[in-house]
């Protein structure tokens, strides 16, 4: 019963630890968004909007995206209404404008504010097209929650592993007892992470404008949570090997 409970526990606390440095993480996400072709389309389709007021050169970049992107994540995990800031677009038009006329002999003072308005215009229909959308807006709300539920398990289980550390201990079964929770809880750790980023996978496919997540993102959850899973394999391993030399 003992192991069983630690296992349980243990399986719990790495689950958690593995949420709350993935999905609970906004710079995770926003990492994991910039990477993926939701920045891509951002960068194309702002540009091409761009050329039909005479400007050639790329007003976006993909830096510029990658920030956006950071403050609209960061909106969601405030759970806030998602509110971009277009200076920094701005300031770069602004000066490939002031560029082009020094170069043939003129000086400027950059977009007049009719344009820049036209501009925002646009900018503000492709970002809500592809970030501001209801399946974030209805993410938003969930997400608090979900930090709140995931912070008592993982505090709880932690606290609760720490204690029975302690009574193996005092029971003199330490190694034993620890050898057997961290190896079967790191093997059922990764086997609910394996099935955790197939269903993920899934429904990331499902949802229009976060289908480009899939399987990145997923796969990026297992890959962290591999490392956790796989230490404490080993570290379970090890101790039920020197449990049994001691034992010798």
């Amino acid at each position: 019963m003992f192991n069983f409970i630690g296992i349980i526990l243990l399986t719990i606390f790495l689950l958690a630890s593995v949420a709350n440095q993935t999905v609970m993480n906004e710079k995770f996400v926003a990492k994991q968004i910039a990477k993926s072709d939701i920045g891509t389309e951002i960068v194309t389709d702002v540009n091409n909007s761009a050329s039909q007021y005479g400007l050639d050169e790329k007003i976006m970049t993909k830096k510029i995206a990658n920030e956006l992107i950071e403050n609209a994540v960061g909106d969601v995990y405030a759970d806030r209404e998602i509110s971009i800031d277009f200076t920094p677009v701005y300031n770069r038009v602004d000066k490939l404008v002031n560029d082009k006329l020094s170069d043939v002999g003129y000086s400027g003072t950059g977009l007049s504010s009719s344009l820049k308005s036209e501009l925002q215009s646009g900018l503000n229909s492709i970002i809500n097209q592809q970030m501001n959308t209801s399946e974030l807006t209805n993410l938003e709300g969930e997400l608090a929650s979900a930090k709140t539920i995931l912070s008592v398990l993982w505090a709880g289980s932690g606290i609760l592993l720490v204690i029975m550390a302690i009574y193996a201990l005092i029971r003199r079964f330490l190694l034993q007892g620890l050898g057997w929770i961290s190896l079967i809880g790191g093997v059922f750790s990764l086997l609910f992470l394996k099935v955790a980023t197939v269903t993920g996978s899934d429904i990331l496919s499902s949802q229009s404008s976060l289908s480009s997540l899939s399987p990145d993102l997923p796969n990026s959850i297992f890959g962290n949570g591999l490392v956790y899973g796989l230490g404490f394999i080993i570290v379970g391993a090890v101790l039920l090997v020197v449990s049994r030399l001691f034992k010798k």
